[in-house]
């Protein structure tokens, strides 16, 4: 699943789960994430998404996605820092194989209701100015606001750790089939202290065995050709009927579309 380790599960007070979190298991449930059983994606099929990257270490740390030529969004928890110390690479957008395009950030736009402890309204909007004019950047990704329900059958996309076993990072992109589920699936799944509050903006999605892990906050799950989520949190990676919980793009639509005027 999506997502790193904060101080949300203080909350429980089940002295069992004390025990699990002083030996690092809650720890282990929100961090950020990586796609797990994906498959590779072919070059130039998904440059929308994009790898943030810190600008002193050019590490990746999460995903992105590129919205227009003046705006991209990630998670809100990927960016707590200054805008001066990240970038986006389009890694699935190859010019050549030398020549990748970057985006550097002008601005961090977080949203006001973001939560640091509960993960709520997880999504943040950066002002970026691209390093190449790109034509594909005149479509639209974003869903129609007729068209902002969500269900069914979904893909995950993100750069990073395809092995749950492995630390090896990867530029290749790598993606894989979800499927949304309820709020209430997920609330028995991940039980009442992880799944997300019904006022938080956010939503669950579940794969057979395909999950995102270490590495893959921020990244689009994408249905029907537009972002419809970003990666948050979770619990593990790739454990079979477990979701993952991601913001939801149709309740920050209206929020995206004031502050980029897309």
């Amino acid at each position: 699943m999506c997502g790193h380790g904060n101080s949300y599960f203080a909350k429980v007070s089940v002295v069992i789960l004390m025990v699990s979190y002083t030996s690092g298991w809650f720890t282990h449930a929100r961090r950020v994430k990586r796609v797990i059983k994906g498959i590779e994606v072919e070059y130039g099929t998904q440059p929308r998404v994009a790898s943030l990257r810190r600008t002193n270490t050019q590490q990746h740390i999460c995903g992105a996605t590129i919205l227009s030529p003046e705006f991209a969004i990630t998670a809100a928890h990927c960016v707590h820092s200054t805008s001066e110390d990240y970038f986006l690479q389009l890694n699935n957008y190859r010019v050549t194989d030398d020549i990748v395009p970057r985006a550097i950030v002008l601005e961090i736009i977080t949203h006001d209701l973001y939560d640091r402890t509960t993960r709520a309204h997880d999504i943040a909007i950066l002002r970026i100015m691209l390093s190449e004019i790109i034509a594909w950047t005149d479509s639209v990704i974003l869903p129609s606001p007729s068209l902002i329900g969500v269900s069914g059958e979904c893909r995950i996309y993100g750069y990073g750790i395809k092995d749950i076993n492995s630390s090896e990072a990867t530029e290749q992109l790598y993606g894989g089939k979800l499927k949304i589920v309820s709020l209430d699936q997920c609330t028995n799944k991940l039980g009442p202290y992880v799944a997300p509050k019904r006022d938080g903006g956010m939503l669950c999605a579940v794969g057979d065995g395909v999950d995102a892990c270490q590495g893959d906050s921020g990244s689009p799950l994408i249905c029907d050709g537009v972002v419809q989520g970003i990666c948050s949190y979770g619990m593990g990676c790739g454990a079979n009927g477990v979701p993952g919980v991601y913001t939801g793009i149709g309740a920050h639509l209206q929020w995206i579309r004031d502050v980029t005027q897309i």
